[in-house]
């Protein structure tokens, strides 16, 4: 896909990783609509976005509401249709977790991190048929996840954990022939991501304790990786980013990777998973979350 003259969706884009993904996608030369329930935030984005001399639109949307989606389905109709979704928000909800939290609360994150992500997408492939001029090729969907999908040891938000796991198995089941005819969705599992608060709470660590971790990963490293994913994933990929500046090769994915001397490894979807990496548990409450995908024709690429 030639992201030239595209709209781009990015949800939970006010700040954090949400925030680079629409810059880079900007940078690419797509048009950008910026959706997070930071209406400040959304706005400055967008002009970052402008920055880059192409259109730009913030909308203040809060996702969970089930009657807001619509609204912005409405919205996005009326700017020409969407080519791309990029399911990036997402996070804990504050105070206790499961089993302590109450029900309300843990359904809530249940909905952000895997209900919201399917409704957006269900809403966004009704739309495709739509597009003003543009309905010569699929669209794309491009999943956030977390570290917290695929690992098995304990986890502080259960509830979290589960629902970005259960998005990296919505993104590989989406892989039918009649699905990835009209939009190709595919994930993103990013380990630790370099953002501030991390990199606050990285730097408090004791040192003896940071060197038995991965190193943070950067946020450009994972925005780029979106946007090569949007740009001409397969439908089903799921790439694992759990070590810095380590994607998919060439030998998986024929793409102009930037990154030299690192490989992946195949794994297939119906096999057993990947060995589990050792290394801190991933909160991105304050990264605007992380979704999940997978892989084309039962294939998933781990990066390693």
């Amino acid at each position: 896909m030639d992201l030239r003259w595209r709209t781009v969706v990015v949800t939970g884009a006010a700040s954090g990783l949400g925030r680079e993904v629409a810059l880079r996608f900007g940078r690419a030369g797509a048009g950008v609509v910026v959706v997070d329930r930071d209406t400040t935030g959304a706005e400055e984005t967008a002009d970052l976005v402008r920055a880059c001399r192409v259109k730009a639109w913030s909308f203040a949307v809060d996702l969970c509401d089930d009657d807001e989606l619509p609204l912005l389905a409405g919205r996005l109709r009326d700017l020409g249709g969407a080519d791309v979704l990029v399911n990036n928000a997402g996070g804990w909800t504050p105070g206790e977790q499961y089993p302590a939290a109450d029900p309300a609360a843990w359904s809530r994150t249940l909905d952000l991190n895997l209900r919201v992500p399917m409704r957006l997408t269900q809403l966004f492939l009704d739309a495709l048929p739509d597009r003003r001029g543009r309905t010569d090729e699929p669209g794309a969907v491009v999943n956030v996840s977390s570290s917290a999908a695929v690992g098995t040891d304990p986890y502080g938000s259960p509830e979290y954990a589960a629902a970005k796991a259960g998005l990296v198995r919505f993104t590989t089941a989406m892989a039918r022939p009649d699905v990835a005819s009209r939009a190709r969705v595919t994930c993103v599992v990013p380990g630790w991501i370099g953002l501030d608060r991390a990199q606050r709470e990285w730097a408090a660590l004791d040192p003896a304790e940071r060197a038995t971790l991965p190193p943070l990963v950067p946020p450009a490293e994972v925005a780029s990786t979106v946007v090569d994913l949007a740009t001409r994933g397969p439908a089903g990929t799921v790439v694992e980013m759990l070590l810095p500046q380590l994607r998919l090769s060439r030998a998986n994915w024929p793409l102009k990777s930037r990154l030299r001397g690192h490989f992946a490894r195949d794994y297939p979807s119906a096999g057993p998973r990947a060995r589990p990496r050792p290394g801190r548990p991933v909160d991105d409450a304050d990264a605007t979350g992380r979704v999940g995908a997978s892989s084309p024709a039962c294939r998933r690429t781990v990066a390693s």
